[in-house]
């Protein structure tokens, strides 16, 4: 693993290492008073992140919170997900929405009790589809994208900016993302990105609508963002472009870290029966005659 890979280079080289990748030179930081210097004291002059090509792109501008510069726009941009998208109100208010796609999931894997089944998939299903729900109120986009759907759209974006990009390393060389064909993937990712976030801010629009009239306040994240960009207590005006980029951001965050933990969870409890048993013998206990946890 990476961490440990460092770990055993710090214990030979010293708890600064300098790595020169390309043209970027990057520092290894593997001693515990170095690191709060870097992210406690002078966290104002580390903290941002460096925009890689697939950003730049992808996250309309690196106007998202993920790659966006710190000034009055990050800290505006964090405190509009803390306080609107991820309180404890809003969070709570998704609970039917996580309940209803355990359900699913549950009973898919109960439909395939009698073969394999590849849990990766199921478990990034699930978090696609409860965070698809939660952030844009759906699935699956209908087929006026010429059969393109939200996931496999997102899907590309989240290979894109976890991939490796040559051009992230020598910035000047712009023909090298021409030549690798990274230029022509991230440009057709955003035309489908834009396709299908105007598509969702349409309906969204449309839906508020017919809400005002018929008096449904449910809101998505959707909903709170685009009700947020007309407050007039904004120090940084929000654009379109920033509003599908904290979306995203939200989106992208969540699916992979989600399904990842769960895919290791279930890996480790298969490797220790003992371990599963206790799990299984404590759910039951608590479950009781409840039926469901």
């Amino acid at each position: 693993m990476p961490h440990h890979t460092f770990f055993h280079l710090s214990q030979k080289l010293g708890p600064i290492i300098h790595l020169q990748l390309g043209q970027i030179p990057t520092l290894i930081i593997s001693s515990p008073r170095l690191a709060e210097l870097i992210l406690k004291t002078n966290d104002h002059i580390f903290c941002s992140r460096p925009q890689i090509i697939a950003a730049q792109y992808l996250s309309f501008g690196c106007s998202d919170i993920t790659f966006s510069p710190y000034g009055p726009y990050w800290r505006q941009a964090r405190k509009i997900c803390v306080t609107e998208l991820l309180s404890s109100k809003r969070v709570n208010s998704f609970q039917f929405i996580r309940n209803e796609e355990i359900n699913r999931m549950i009973q898919l894997i109960s439909s395939h009790s009698q073969s394999e089944l590849d849990l990766s998939h199921v478990f990034f299903a699930l978090a696609n589809d409860i965070l698809c729900r939660v952030a844009f109120g759906k699935r699956f986009i209908d087929d006026r994208l010429k059969d393109k759907d939200l996931v496999s759209v997102l899907t590309e974006t989240q290979a894109l900016l976890a991939g490796f990009c040559l051009g992230d390393f020598f910035p000047d060389w712009e023909w090298v993302n021409w030549l690798s064909g990274m230029k022509k993937r991230l440009m057709n990712n955003l035309k489908d990105l834009r396709e299908v976030c105007d598509e969702i801010i349409d309906e969204h629009l449309m839906k508020k609508r017919d809400d005002d009239q018929n008096g449904d306040g449910s809101e998505d994240f959707v909903d709170v963002l685009l009700r947020v960009q007309k407050r007039d207590d904004l120090q940084v005006p929000i654009t379109d472009d920033n509003l599908k980029a904290l979306i995203l951001d939200m989106f992208v965050a969540g699916t992979d870290t989600s399904a990842a933990t769960l895919e290791w969870t279930m890996t480790e409890l298969a490797r220790h029966p003992s371990v599963m048993k206790k799990a299984q013998d404590e759910v039951r206990e608590i479950a009781a005659n409840k039926g469901k946890v």
